[in-house]
C-alpha cells in the first residue's frame, strides 16, 4: 500500500480569525484519513539554523515512491525549495494544496522570483486548488496539471451557531478580519443607513477610524468566534474601496480564493454577502445561502428586498452547509477524489 503524507506547519491555537487555523484543520483531517504528518516551518531565521536542520530531518522520513500533500503558499521560502527538491529526489508524487499563490498578489517579489516559484507547480502530479475559478486561472497560466477543487475551506468546530436570527429594527452586517488599511480600508467609506448597521471584529488601525453606523466589537480567536460574532449577514470584501479595484493585484487576487472568513460566517449561522466577480459568488447562488453585490453601497437596497421568508430559507441552507464545513467534508471529498484518480 502506498504511503501517504501531509506536509505543513505545526501551528499553535492562537490565530485571530483565519490566523493559523486553516493549515491545522487540513492536517487534522488528513491525519484522520490515514496521512502521516510531516511538519516543516513556514519560514526560517538565520539565527535559528537548527530549525532548518530539524525540518530537513523530518523530510527524510518520507518513503520513496509515496504520496505527499503539501500545504503550499507558493512563496519564495527556503522551506518550500527544500520540500520540492527532497520529494523530487525521492520520486514522491507531490500534490500541492494551495493555501495561497503569493506571486499573484505580492508587490515585493521580483519577476524572476515569481516565475521560479510558480514553475515549481509543474512538478506536481495533481494540484488541489481552492475553487474552480482558481483552477481556471492556473490553466490560463499554462499549468495543465490535473486539478481538484475544495470549493469551500473547511473550518473544524464542535459548535455551530444555529440560533434564530431576525432583523429587528435594522439588518446587522458582520465583518471580521484583519483591520489594516490595505485589507479593510473600505470600512472607513461605509455610509450610515437607516436600515443597516455594521458590526466590525478584528485587530488593526481601521478599528479606530470607523464611521457612524459601523460599530467596533473587539476580536476573537478562530476557535472562539462561533457563538461570539453577532450579525444577520457575513460580509466578504477586501481592499480600500466600496468597489473592487481589479487593477490592484491584491484586491483582484481575492476573487480567486475561497476566503476563510466565508466559512467562519457560515459556522456563525450567517448568510453571506459576496462580490459578484468573486469565486464564491457561484457557490452562494447555487446553494441559495446569501446575496451577490457589485459594490458595497448596494447593500441597504439589496437587503431591504429580502423578505423574512427568504432570509430564513437562506439561514437554513447556511446551517446545512455548516454541518459539512465543521466536520471536514470538503477536504475529505477532495482526498477521496485524489485516491480515485491515483488508485492508491
Amino acid at each position: 500500500m502506498t504511503k501517504k503524507y501531509i506536509i505543513g506547519p505545526d501551528m499553535n491555537i492562537n490565530g485571530v480569525f483565519a490566523g493559523n487555523k486553516f493549515p491545522r484543520d487540513i492536517i487534522t483531517i488528513c491525519q484522520k484519513e490515514g496521512y502521516e504528518p510531516i511538519y516543516v516551518a513556514e519560514g526560517h531565521s538565520k539565527l535559528m539554523a537548527w530549525k532548518y536542520l530539524h525540518d530537513w530531518n523530518n523530510l527524510q522520513k518520507i518513503e520513496s515512491n509515496s504520496i505527499a500533500v503539501f500545504i503550499d503558499q507558493v512563496s519564495p521560502r527556503i522551506t518550500r525549495r527544500m520540500v520540492y527538491s527532497t520529494l523530487k529526489r525521492k520520486n514522491v508524487a507531490i500534490i500541492p494544496l494551495l493555501e495561497d499563490i503569493d506571486p499573484l498578489r505580492s508587490s515585493e517579489m521580483t519577476p524572476t522570483q515569481k516565475k521560479r516559484e510558480l514553475n515549481r507547480l509543474h512538478q506536481a502530479k495533481y494540484i488541489i486548488s481552492q475553487n474552480r475559478k482558481e483552477s481556471k486561472l492556473l490553466e490560463n497560466m499554462g499549468f495543465d496539471v490535473p486539478k481538484i477543487e475544495l470549493n469551500v475551506l473547511d473550518f473544524l468546530s464542535d459548535k455551530i451557531d444555529s440560533s434564530k436570527k431576525e432583523k429587528n429594527n435594522k439588518w446587522k452586517v458582520c465583518y471580521g478580519g484583519n483591520l489594516t488599511e490595505q485589507q479593510s480600508g473600505f470600512l472607513k467609506e461605509i455610509k450610515e443607513s437607516d436600515s443597516v448597521e455594521y458590526y466590525i471584529y478584528g485587530k488593526g488601525e481601521v478599528s479606530k477610524q470607523l464611521p457612524k453606523g459601523a460599530i467596533y466589537k473587539g476580536s476573537f480567536s478562530a476557535e472562539n468566534c462561533v457563538g461570539n460574532l453577532e450579525g444577520n449577514w457575513g460580509l466578504v470584501w477586501n481592499g480600500q474601496s466600496l468597489e473592487i479595484n481589479l487593477r490592484d493585484n491584491k484586491s483582484a487576487y481575492y476573487n480567486y480564493v475561497s476566503p476563510h472568513k466565508f466559512s467562519m460566517y457560515i459556522l456563525c449561522g450567517m448568510p453571506l454577502i459576496v462580490y459578484s466577480g468573486s469565486a464564491m459568488a457561484e457557490f452562494v447562488q447555487k446553494n441559495k445561502c446569501g446575496i451577490i453585490i457589485d459594490k458595497l453601497d448596494q447593500i441597504p437596497k439589496r437587503l431591504n428586498l429580502v423578505s423574512n421568508t427568504a432570509y430564513q430559507e437562506m439561514h437554513q441552507n447556511v446551517l446545512e452547509i455548516a454541518q459539512k464545513i465543521s466536520s471536514g467534508f470538503f477536504t475529505k471529498e477532495v482526498l477521496l477524489e485524489l485516491e480515485k484518480m491515483n488508485q492508491f
